[in-house]
């Protein structure tokens, strides 16, 4: 697998912590075995070449780092349930990803679906095996209040998993650019 993260390289603490109450809801603590910054998914491909990928990055050159503010808890209902932190809408965000996402389309195949701009849901992972005897207590973790906090991705990494190794990474611009909070939040 290979694609394109938007990643943090500070200390995350509150990240971090969702990550390690999380992961008491998994057989093997999932987060933090990936060895890898927190990030942001952007892209994903069964199939391509990382040089496309390197190029399609040159769409974030000049770009100051951008801060995320995660408010909540939610879940994808697949056969592991996974828990992830969701971001506040931010359309620098999707604007970020759409360009990202045009400068790949002429070149490769199409990406995973869930990864299109017409499907793309940001998110920051903090548990990505939860079995079904957990279900429940996964659910009550993701249903309850979390104090939100701001993460600021100041790279992007082409990466290739399993296991994450970094291919190309491209710093973004020291400064940040401060989260643009639409009162109409996408979900």
């Amino acid at each position: 697998m290979l694609g394109i993260t938007l990643s943090a390289s500070s200390a995350a603490q509150p990240f971090w912590k969702h990550v390690d109450e999380a992961s008491a809801l998994e057989d093997v603590p999932s987060i933090r075995a990936l060895g890898y910054r927190p990030h942001l998914t952007l892209t994903r491909y069964a199939t391509i070449e990382s040089s496309s990928l390197q190029k399609a990055m040159e769409v974030f050159d000049g770009e100051a780092a951008i801060s995320v503010s995660f408010d909540r808890v939610e879940f994808f209902d697949t056969d592991l349930l996974v828990l992830w932190l969701a971001p506040q809408h931010d359309q620098r965000l999707f604007d970020l990803h759409a360009r990202l996402h045009a400068a790949l389309e002429p070149a490769s195949l199409p990406c995973d679906a869930n990864y299109s701009p017409s499907r793309w849901r940001p998110h920051l992972t903090i548990a990505l095996a939860i079995d079904s005897a957990r279900r429940t207590s996964a659910l009550t973790y993701a249903s309850r209040s979390i104090e939100a906090f701001t993460l600021t991705f100041d790279g992007v990494d082409c990466v290739s998993w399993p296991p994450v190794r970094v291919l190309h990474r491209l710093a973004l611009a020291e400064g940040c650019a401060e989260p643009a909070v639409d009162a109409a939040r996408s979900r």
